[in-house]
C-alpha cells in the first residue's frame, strides 16, 4: 500500500468514528427538538460550512472542467446542481426516516442496521446491470439472519424504530449508487455542499408542515446539532469524498462498516444502552455478513 492509500485510509476511519458517534447526539437531540428540524439545522448549517471548504480545495486546483478517468468533471456550480439536488432528495428522505426512527430504537441498533445498506447497494445495483456474485448473497443472508436476531417483536414501538431504520438504509443505498454515478461527472465536493443545502432546505419546509419547529428547540439542542453540523456533515463527508479517490474499494467499504461498530460502542459509553446476548449475536452476524459479502467480492482481484 502506498502513502496516499494508507492516508485516504485513515481518513474514512475517521469518517466512520465520527459518523458512529453521531447516533448519540442524533438520539439525545430528540428530547428537545423534533426530527425534521433536527435534520434542517444540521443539514443547512453543514452545506454553508462546506462552501468555503470547497473554495479552499478548488484554489488548489483549475476550476476548468478537468479530465478524470477519460470523462470531463465539471466544478461549476450551476452545472453540479441538478445531480447535488437529486442526491439532496434522496438523503432528506433516508435522513428522515433515520432521525424519526430515533424516537423508538437504541443508537446502537440504529447504526447497525443503518450498516445494512452496504449490503442493499450490490443488490439494487443488480437492476442497474451492474454483477455481483454469491459472496454477496451469503453475505446478505448473514445479515438478514442478524437483523432477525437483533429485531424485538415483543416492543413494538422499537420494532417500528427499527423498520424505520431498515427503510432509512434503502434509501441510502439508491443514494450512495446515485452519488457514485454523478461523482465522475462532478465535482464531488460541490455535489456535497449541494445535497446538504437542498437536504436542509427540505426537511425545513418538511418541519413547518408536520411539525411545530421554534428557535428555543434549536437551541435546546445547540450541541447535538453543532457536532453533526461539523463532525458528521462537513468534515466527515468531506474525508469520505477525499479518500475515495485512493483508497482501494474493497478496504473502503469494511472501513465503513466500522461505523455500525463506533455507534454501538458509543451508545454503551455515553447512554448506557445494553444489549443482550441476543442482540449482540444478531450485531455479530450482521457484521459478519458486511464482511463476507465485501471480501468474497474483492478476492483474487488487486488494487
Amino acid at each position: 500500500m502506498n502513502r496516499k492509500q494508507i492516508q485516504a485510509e485513515f481518513l474514512l476511519v475517521l469518517a466512520a468514528l465520527f459518523w458512529g458517534l453521531a447516533f448519540v447526539p442524533q438520539k439525545l437531540a430528540m428530547a428537545h427538538i423534533e426530527p425534521l428540524a433536527f435534520n434542517a439545522w444540521r443539514f443547512f448549517l453543514g452545506g454553508l460550512l462546506l462552501i468555503p471548504v470547497v473554495y479552499w480545495l478548488s484554489s488548489r486546483r483549475d476550476l476548468q472542467p478537468g479530465e478524470e478517468g477519460g470523462a470531463t468533471v465539471h466544478h461549476r456550480w450551476r452545472k453540479c446542481l441538478p445531480g447535488g439536488a437529486i442526491l439532496g432528495f434522496w438523503l432528506f428522505l433516508g435522513a428522515a426516516l433515520q432521525q424519526a426512527a430515533m424516537l423508538y430504537t437504541t443508537a446502537g441498533r440504529a447504526g447497525f442496521i443503518t450498516g445494512f445498506y452496504l449490503l442493499l447497494v450490490p443488490v439494487i445495483g443488480l437492476s442497474l446491470g451492474h454483477k455481483t456474485n454469491r459472496w454477496t448473497w451469503a453475505g446478505i443472508a448473514l445479515a438478514l439472519l442478524g437483523l432477525y436476531w437483533l429485531a424485538d417483536f415483543s416492543q413494538q414501538a422499537q420494532l417500528i424504530g427499527d423498520l424505520m431504520v431498515f427503510a432509512s438504509a434503502f434509501v441510502f443505498a439508491i443514494q450512495v449508487l446515485s452519488a457514485d454515478y454523478f461523482v465522475h461527472r462532478y465535482d464531488a465536493l460541490r455535489l456535497a455542499a449541494i445535497q446538504f443545502l437542498v437536504c436542509g432546505l427540505l426537511s425545513a419546509i418538511g418541519s413547518f408542515i408536520v411539525e411545530t419547529p421554534s428557535l428555543q428547540s434549536a437551541i435546546d439542542a445547540a450541541w447535538p446539532i453543532a457536532y453533526m453540523m461539523v463532525f458528521s456533515t462537513a468534515i466527515a463527508f468531506t474525508f469520505q469524498l477525499l479518500a475515495q479517490r485512493h483508497a482501494a474499494p474493497s478496504h473502503a467499504t469494511v472501513i465503513m462498516s466500522l461505523e455500525a461498530v463506533f455507534a454501538l460502542a458509543a451508545g454503551w459509553l455515553f447512554l448506557n444502552e445494553l444489549l443482550t446476548a441476543r442482540e449482540l449475536l444478531g450485531c455479530g452476524l450482521m457484521l459478519a455478513g458486511m464482511l463476507v459479502s465485501h471480501y468474497g467480492n474483492h478476492t483474487g482481484t488487486h488494487h
